[in-house]
């Protein structure tokens, strides 16, 4: 049976075209940025038990498979199964039913007493600055068919009816780009999970190719914060210093980039049009004109060039001098070595120590998941820090802590005693003090997907980047819509807590509820959590948004009215939904197989 609504859409008790994925899907995939490697027989087995589980409560709760999997409690199966497989003893989910063996509770909860729901916890901010989408009819699908075809293939995103599906039918968008246009992103980040505000990020392309101009961006946020009648999200604008390089390294001697100047221009434009809603440059040092060669590094001639142009425009529009670089995942036809955060310590030390107000926010951390496509770099399995040792030329965490520690310039070198700008082990200061490096920052999309499944790496993830980097230096993102909805690993930030012998290695006595301002004490209130601080309070300082402020206009905004409605008076008169019609499905590459197949079929290129 199904009635009418004021919206005028037909309540029902489960939509048959909505896809029976699991919400928490720990199996490999890649957004085509690396290869992914082959599931491990704990990810299968983790797999395996969350269907049985789902399967048995469904039934007990007489409810379908579809409608089940919507709910908060099918998200604390997904966490419960991984407690089961991988153990408790180095990192695991608070889902309120400690004991190994039992199976998931029935309306099990988070360690807050709240179930997965997509309303906020108490002391959230969710700050999601790394978010995607492009323009679904712009010229880029007639100028880059590469860049078309790459995502057709790759991100048929689900529809909020019909859910994902392989086939478009009658039931599907005729043209699967519309997946990724500006009504699924708004659904899926602002409907489908507990974001509150996002960041509208960049793809590496010339304006001309570009899948989302800086003039759509400027839409889609405007759009957005016209409609919230607040500050709900802010914009990056690409920048592509080496254009025209012509295959030639910018860190060998010759000429300047081609269209390098025309570059500036741009930023000049876009800071003039847009410096009320532009917050941060983005740049991708691995990706040039041309494949594989033509990469470049921030502190070198065409880097330092491009610094210093966001310092001018900066002093002279109001815009945060505020650079975030892609570091890490080697995508097919990027430069390997340029990936590389080599460069972030020596450029954060200089433009601070002169007093220009630079900020960089690594974006991946560094991070290498799976292979990259030329097979050179093997993926990243996250435990301790080497020691400095290490070759930072490599990709992975390892480099960037490595970075900032040749410099004098990681978290360690402030902490108490230290000596900031002396290199290596004889500038630490108190190995049990914690501390912040002023103007860098670690983000965590796309990683924290990659080993939230594993405890011991998300543990040492974590861990190693609070004491390397500092605790109000780590930042959320999430890659969405490249992954789909961000509320399942939106969820699994929430509940995770850090092995205790991990944990107290790196000096954090409460783990992620430890206390921000001071990691060995206990957070007086859950907004002073290391946790809370990650998922969003972090980067609202660099980006300039307001956190109280911005929760406050929330409550009454027309967003949250469009997804109060979608919630409470859906097309399901069920109240046990969580989101009646999230998707569940991870888009993307699974196997080595789908990916090479693409490849070998069409170039990949922004």
């Amino acid at each position: 049976m199904s009635h009418g609504n004021e919206f005028g859409m037909q309540s029902k008790r489960w939509w048959p075209d909505l896809g029976e994925d699991l919400p928490v899907d720990v199996m490999p995939n890649s957004n085509g940025e690396f290869i992914p490697p082959e599931p491990t027989e704990e990810q299968r087995q983790i797999m395996r038990l969350a269907r049985a589980e789902s399967d048995r409560l469904a039934r007990k709760f007489g409810m379908s498979r579809r409608s089940f999997l919507r709910t908060s409690a099918a998200y604390a199966v997904g966490f419960w199964a991984i407690n089961q497989i991988r153990g408790t003893r180095f990192g695991s989910y608070a889902i309120g039913d400690p004991l190994i063996g039992e199976p998931a509770c029935d309306g099990a909860t988070d360690s807050h007493g709240h179930p997965y729901q997509l309303n906020n916890l108490p002391g959230e901010f969710i700050f999601d600055i790394q978010t995607h989408h492009v323009d679904s009819a712009g010229q880029w699908r007639v100028t880059n068919p590469a860049m078309e075809a790459f995502f057709a293939a790759v991100w048929p995103q689900s529809s909020p009816v019909p859910g994902y599906g392989p086939q478009y039918d009658a039931h599907h968008e005729v043209d699967p780009t519309e997946y990724l246009s500006r009504y699924y992103y708004i659904k899926e980040v602002f409907l489908d999970s507990a974001t509150n505000v996002a960041v509208l990020s960049a793809v590496p392309s010339s304006q001309e190719l570009n899948p989302l101009p800086t003039e759509v961006a400027a839409t889609t946020v405007r759009t957005i914060n016209s409609l919230a009648r607040s500050t709900r999200s802010v914009m990056h604008a690409f920048v592509m210093p080496n254009y025209g390089s012509l295959g030639t390294t910018s860190y060998k001697n010759g000429p300047d980039p081609v269209f390098m100047k025309q570059e500036f221009a741009h930023m000049e434009q876009a800071a003039a049009k847009h410096h009320d809603i532009l917050r941060a440059w983005k740049v991708y040092t691995p990706w040039g004109d041309v494949p594989y060669a033509s990469g470049w590094f921030l502190d070198d001639r065409v880097g330092r060039q491009f610094v210093e142009k966001v310092i001018e425009v900066g002093n002279r529009y109001g815009v945060p001098k505020t650079i975030c670089c892609h570091k890490g995942f080697a995508l097919p036809a990027f430069d390997q070595h340029a990936a590389s955060p080599r460069d972030v310590g020596p450029v954060a030390h200089d433009y601070y120590e002169s007093g220009k107000g630079v900020s960089i926010i690594v974006y991946h951390s560094g991070y290498t998941g799976g292979l990259t496509a030329s097979l050179s770099v093997q993926s990243e399995t996250i435990g301790p820090y080497p020691g400095d040792s290490w070759d930072d030329t490599q990709l992975g965490t390892n480099s960037l802590v490595k970075s900032l520690r040749k410099m004098g310039w990681s978290a360690r070198h402030f902490a108490t005693g230290g000596h900031p700008g002396k290199p290596g082990t004889a500038g630490d200061g108190d190995s049990t003090k914690h501390a912040n490096v002023p103007n860098v920052y670690a983000e965590i999309g796309a990683v924290w997907a990659s080993v939230y499944h594993d405890p011991v790496q998300a543990s040492h993830l974590l861990g190693k980047l609070i004491y390397y980097v500092g605790p109000k230096r780590v930042v959320w993102g999430t890659d969405s819509l490249w992954f789909g909805s961000p509320q399942t690993v939106i969820s699994a930030m929430r509940t995770f807590q850090m092995g205790r012998k991990i944990a107290d290695s790196y000096h954090l006595p409460y783990g992620l509820d430890g206390w921000v301002e001071d990691p060995s004490k206990r957070a007086p209130n859950p907004a002073g959590t290391i946790r809370n601080a990650i998922l969003g309070r972090n980067a609202a300082r660099v980006y300039r948004v307001d956190p109280e402020k911005t929760l406050r206009a929330i409550s009454c905004d027309k967003v949250q009215e469009i997804r109060d409605a979608y919630l409470v008076n859906p097309m399901t008169p069920d109240p046990r939904h969580g989101a009646p019609l999230r998707s569940n499905a991870i888009p993307g590459y699974r196997t080595r197989r789908e990916l090479f197949k693409d490849l070998a079929s069409k170039p990949w290129g922004p």
